[in-house]
């Protein structure tokens, strides 16, 4: 039998509203995507890149705080850490060649995307 408590944390997912998810995680994409499709210039295509990353971790970080859903609390560190990096390397900081901003992307999107694996493992929503 499942607690009103944890009904509760669960009706509070962010990812079973449509709107929701769509304004936390498709909008970013939406636009680090036309940014990588419009061709911006350096800095600011890394940077839109990181407003995205930051945008779509703090989404996962008030989701995992309400729902407690565990991809959220892999995903949003990671996505934080890949917003971090891109910046760095968009702004000329970092001591890579300024094409690892797109390797950074796409590895924080992939491991923000594994990490509905866990799901997969250890249940949907982290228990104590």
């Amino acid at each position: 039998m499942v607690s009103s408590e944890r009904l509760r944390t669960r009706e509070n997912d962010a990812l079973k509203r449509p709107l929701t998810a769509l304004a936390w995680w498709g909008l970013p994409l939406a636009l680090g995507w036309s940014a990588d499709i419009l061709k911006v210039p350096r800095p600011a295509e890394p940077l839109v890149w990181s407003m995205a990353l930051t945008w779509m971790g703090a989404g996962c970080a008030l989701n995992a705080r309400r729902c407690h859903r565990l991809h959220c609390y892999i995903s949003a560190p990671v996505l934080f850490a890949g917003a971090a990096a891109v910046a760095l390397i968009g702004l000329g900081l970092a001591p890579v060649a300024p094409q690892a901003s797109g390797y950074v992307v796409d590895a924080a999107l992939a491991a923000a995307l594994l990490s509905f694996g866990a799901e997969a493992v250890f249940g949907k929503h982290f228990t104590r």
